[in-house]
């Protein structure tokens, strides 16, 4: 055992976070951490970490056992990189500067040179069992595999936000940890260095806590999942997906016993009228003791929970519209430049009706910018970009905009459609907006609640070609899930920017591959085209 959580319970003023919550992480388990946004995996880490006290309960590891922690947000530092990433390394850092320190005296005339060479020989006898020189080379393999080599000579506060989270992710990485716990491990990062990633971490011998929306990174890297929910763990063997049958199976087993366990309540509630009725009927005081018997059988019950609805998709689908053209959109020969930078160079693809396509590629590639072409919200450099017939477009942007922030929930779904207000809380119910959850301002929306929003208002419109940017984007597990339902039922045609890779495995047939001012049409299966 490396760690244990025994009974924690963590509130927030007077409403509970967890209750009397357990966990127990062994040496060498990889894990997965999930749970919708605010259920309060983040804090979870920080109680374990030490920098979150709780209410009750108590939080035991090993002794002199070592926790790494990648936060979301890291610390500002005021060195270079490599000397960032070596810090921990006190011990080799320290023997490091005793060798210079004797390198040094070897150069002055009246130094006893037999004696410093005695001691130099030490202290490389020390600094080879202390793994000195093995971690130039781990060093040297994590900044390739995270491709921050060239960040090495730079200083950490200089860094962007991005490289930062990445430089501090090689820090931990390069330690000697028992435990490491990750707190979305694959923000900024690629496709590549997330593969490189998920190989590192497979073949460590480290124990892992993983915080993470990245549905195939957990199936690649975690051998247990441990789902946050309600203020406790339940835990399932295997990976993701095996988790997702798992839950599946567990939920319809808990309808099939409610269902059963409510037959037999109501049955014994019958027995127990008719018992009373006849007792009163016959005067007959043995049924009123039956009657009282099984009241008593019925307070002993254990009574099975009513499981939670899963969320319906029923009637959660576009409007029918007429389709458009058989070819939707059309690039010839389109050159785009972007300040002094070419992106494309006379590229030529087309899309078809029907076809579900995402755009993906390196970032800084120019994805959301050829999304801005096909939508006419940029203009061409050269060449020529025709539109299909009876084109109607809904778009979700990256980033959401409202002009008038201070509207409300449901006047700004009115504002869009033109329902009466009756018809628009129902609709809106249906994206998860219930009665006074409508009046909230929309400057307060999460990032979640705005996608919910807008999605609504595109499926009360008639659309036939969708185009959306990143509509995954810092959304929960469950929340991407309910997106891509949704997107499954749309019948027309898709052109999404997204770097969610189960999203992209799942939803998509076709995928332009952009990079080096080309624009590359694929039917791959997308895992195909990154690996």
């Amino acid at each position: 055992m490396l760690l244990q959580l025994q009974r924690i319970t963590k509130n927030y003023g007077t409403e509970p976070l967890f209750e009397a919550l357990n966990l127990q992480i062994n040496k060498g388990e990889k894990i997965g951490l999930i749970g919708t946004n605010g259920s309060g995996k983040s804090t979870l880490l920080k109680i374990i970490t030490g920098a979150e006290n709780v209410d009750s309960g108590t939080v035991s590891s090993k002794k002199n056992s070592r926790i790494g922690y990648l936060a979301q947000m890291p610390k500002a530092y005021e060195k270079k990189v490599k000397a960032y990433l070596l810090e921990t390394f006190t011990l080799v850092n320290s023997i490091q500067k005793q060798l210079t320190q004797i390198e040094e005296q070897m150069t002055q005339p009246e130094c006893d040179l037999d004696k410093l060479l005695d001691r130099y020989g030490q202290k490389q006898e020390e600094f080879q069992q202390a793994g000195g020189y093995e971690i130039e080379n781990r060093l040297e393999m994590i900044a390739n595999g995270l491709k921050i080599d060239h960040l090495l000579t730079k200083q950490f506060a200089q860094l962007s936000g991005g490289e930062q989270t990445i430089v501090t992710l090689a820090r931990i990485l390069l330690q000697e940890n028992d435990l490491v716990l990750l707190d979305e491990p694959t923000n900024h990062l690629d496709a590549k260095r997330i593969a490189w990633l998920e190989g590192y971490l497979t073949h460590e011998k480290t124990a892992y806590l993983i915080v993470s929306h990245d549905r195939l990174f957990l199936d690649r890297t975690v051998e247990k999942i441990v789902e946050l929910e309600d203020g406790t763990l339940q835990e399932y063997k295997g990976n993701y997906s095996s988790y997702k049958r798992q839950k599946e199976e567990k939920i319809e087993k808990l309808k099939k016993d409610f269902a059963q366990q409510q037959k037999e309540i109501q049955k014994i509630k019958l027995a127990i009228r008719r018992f009373r009725q006849w007792g009163h009927e016959g005067d007959n005081e043995k049924f009123f003791k039956k009657a009282k018997q099984l009241e008593k059988r019925l307070e002993k019950i254990q009574r099975i929970p009513k499981p939670n609805e899963e969320t319906t998709i029923m009637n959660k689908t576009f409007k029918e519209t007429n389709r458009s053209g058989k070819e939707v959109l059309q690039f010839k020969e389109v050159s785009k430049t972007y300040g002094d930078r070419l992106l494309f160079d006379k590229v030529d693809f087309s899309l078809f009706w029907q076809e579900h396509s995402a755009i993906v590629g390196e970032n800084g590639t120019g994805k959301s910018t050829l999304l801005k072409l096909a939508l006419s919200l940029e203009k061409v450099d050269g060449g020529e970009i025709k539109h299909g017939t009876n084109l109607q477009v809904g778009y979700l942007p990256q980033v959401i905009h409202y002009d008038n922030p201070k509207e409300t929930i449901l006047q700004s779904f009115n504002n869009a459609c033109s329902l009466a207000e009756q018809d628009s809380r129902r609709v809106l119910a249906k994206y998860s907006f219930y009665s006074d959850d409508v009046m909230k301002q929309v400057r307060f929306l999460s990032g979640g609640e705005k996608i919910r929003l807008e999605l609504a208002k595109l499926m009360q419109n008639e659309v036939n070609f969708l185009v959306l940017d990143e509509p995954t984007n810092h959304l929960d597990i469950e929340t991407r899930e309910e997106i891509e339902e949704m997107l499954e039922a749309f019948k027309g045609t898709m052109l999404v920017v997204s770097h969610d890779r189960f999203f992209l495995q799942k939803m998509f047939n076709t995928f332009l591959l952009v990079g080096q001012q080309r624009i590359e049409k694929v039917t791959s299966q997308y895992i195909e085209i990154i690996e």
